[in-house]
């Protein structure tokens, strides 16, 4: 059944028109009596049934409203530094699929791109659709940039965990017993320096390395999560 997003997601007929009726209209070419399953990103899902088409808009009915439970007991923070282009896409459909609960978009010294508010709504766009391709009722949450020190001294005043991902340092393994809300710290190309590095120390990051290679940004980011998401 296909998934259709919607705001304020409650029982009766309503209207959903813009990008998301496009999608049905004109891409699933969907027709009156076509069912959908609708979603509102905050774990809320219901049954729907198409009623009837416009050109621009469509009204649906939805029925019961219900709230499948959540696979993932980790609510895993990704703060990465965005790589360039569609790379930062292609990294925020991946985390979305995961079930990763946040990403944060990181602002380190050697830091190749800073996506305006712009980019950022085009980017909660793909969480949209990638909720819907893997099914996944909540949205991940899409946080614009923050520098490392300031993301590092929320994260102390909230009592959080810190995993960091740099090649040149390692804390051993991911053990099973870590905290149910981690926050996992990628670099840019480049590496974070080492004034970052001396930062990270302060707050007790763990670090974590793969062996043998360096990763690009975007597969640190998607390798460091699913070691963190499976770990429990």
């Amino acid at each position: 059944m296909h998934w259709a997003w919607t705001e304020q997601l409650t029982t009766g007929e309503r209207v959903i028109s813009g990008p998301e009726a496009h999608h049905l209209l004109h891409v699933l070419r969907m027709k009156p009596g076509s069912s959908l399953m609708l979603f509102d990103g905050t774990g809320s899902v219901a049954d729907a049934e198409i009623l009837q088409t416009g050109r621009r808009d469509l009204t649906v009915l939805a029925k019961h409203i219900s709230r499948p439970p959540t696979a993932l007991a980790t609510q895993l923070t990704v703060a990465a530094a965005p790589p360039k282009g569609d790379r930062l896409r292609t990294m925020v459909e991946k985390l979305t699929e995961m079930g990763v609960h946040q990403l944060v978009l990181l602002e380190t010294e050697r830091s190749v791109t800073a996506p305006g508010e712009t980019r950022v709504e085009k980017l909660r766009a793909s969480v949209v659709a990638a909720c819907k391709q893997a099914r996944r009722p909540v949205l991940m949450e899409l946080q614009p940039l923050i520098s490392l020190p300031e993301l590092l001294k929320q994260a102390s005043a909230d009592e959080r965990t810190v995993f960091a991902a740099h090649p040149a340092e390692t804390s051993g393994p991911v053990h099973s017993h870590h905290p149910i809300a981690p926050l996992l710290l990628i670099g840019p190309e480049g590496g974070f320096t080492d004034h970052e590095l001396a930062l990270m120390k302060s707050a007790q990051a763990r670090f974590m390395a793969w062996p043998g290679t360096i990763l690009r940004t975007e597969t640190a980011a998607l390798v460091f999560a699913t070691m963190l998401l499976t770990s429990h």
